[in-house]
Formats: C-alpha cells, sequence, structure tokens
C-alpha cells in the first residue's frame, strides 16, 4: 500500500496561480525537514515547470488546467505535473546554453539543477502532457 501523496492540486494555468501552487508546495516540503534552501530550489524549480507548461503547451491560453502531485516514494520525491494541452515534444526540452546572455529560458536549466531525473511524455491515448522530476531526500538532522 502506497502512502497518501504529500500534495495533490490542480489550477488554473494562469500565472495569477502560481503563487498560490508555490506556497503549497513550500507547506508541503516542510512536513519533511528537508533543509531550507533545498525547500527553496524545490519550489523555485516546481515553479518554473509549471511556467514552462502555461507560456509553452498553452500558450498562454488562459482556460486550461494543471494537476500537481507530489509523492514521498522511500528516499526519494516524486513531482507529476499534468496538463491537458496539445502535445509537447519532449526532444525541444533542453537546457539553454548559459553563455547566451538573454532574458528568460532558464527553467529547464533550474529544473536541470535541481532535480536527479526529470522526463516530460506526451500522453498518447489523451491529450496532454506528462512531467515527472525526481529528487533524492537528504533530510536535515534535527
Amino acid at each position: 500500500m502506497s502512502a497518501p501523496p504529500l500534495l495533490r492540486m490542480e489550477f488554473a494555468a494562469r500565472a495569477e496561480s502560481l503563487a498560490e501552487v508555490r506556497a503549497a508546495v513550500h507547506r508541503a516540503l516542510l512536513t519533511l525537514t528537508l533543509d531550507a534552501r533545498d525547500v527553496a530550489r524545490i519550489v523555485l524549480a516546481i515553479d518554473e515547470a509549471c511556467a514552462n507548461v502555461i507560456r509553452h503547451a498553452y500558450r498562454d491560453c488562459n482556460d486550461g488546467r494543471i494537476e500537481l502531485r507530489i509523492e514521498r516514494r522511500r528516499e526519494r520525491l516524486r513531482f507529476r505535473l499534468r496538463d491537458h494541452a496539445p502535445a509537447v515534444d519532449p526532444g525541444c526540452l533542453k537546457p539553454r546554453d548559459l553563455s547566451e546572455c538573454r532574458p528568460g529560458g532558464l527553467g529547464i536549466n533550474i529544473i536541470d539543477e535541481t532535480m536527479d531525473h526529470w522526463r516530460q511524455r506526451p500522453l498518447k491515448r489523451h491529450c496532454g502532457n506528462v512531467l515527472t522530476m525526481l529528487r533524492r531526500l537528504q533530510v536535515r538532522n534535527k
């Protein structure tokens, strides 16, 4: 039997929803006694992932929905974002060259640095995409 998720939420695919998402993720992570810097990094990575879904998958269309689920699986956290946007080619999702000097476009880099593994895949039978991110738990000493 698996443990219940640390967080399960569905929200509008709008930039205005991201403050509520960040707060909910932060609260969920605080239950794990993680280092404060790790909590901040994970919250930022989830925020960037959601922003990428809003901007690139939904193309800033305000009527989409995003589902977020956070689970603890032994010594790892699993973050799952599910959208109902048109399929996104996973081959297009690459960290950008940081030597390029331009604003924005760092979401994949932040996710890449924060998570141990991530994978995005389009859903074949349904409209949408799933982004799964994994992070090993490094619990701080009490």
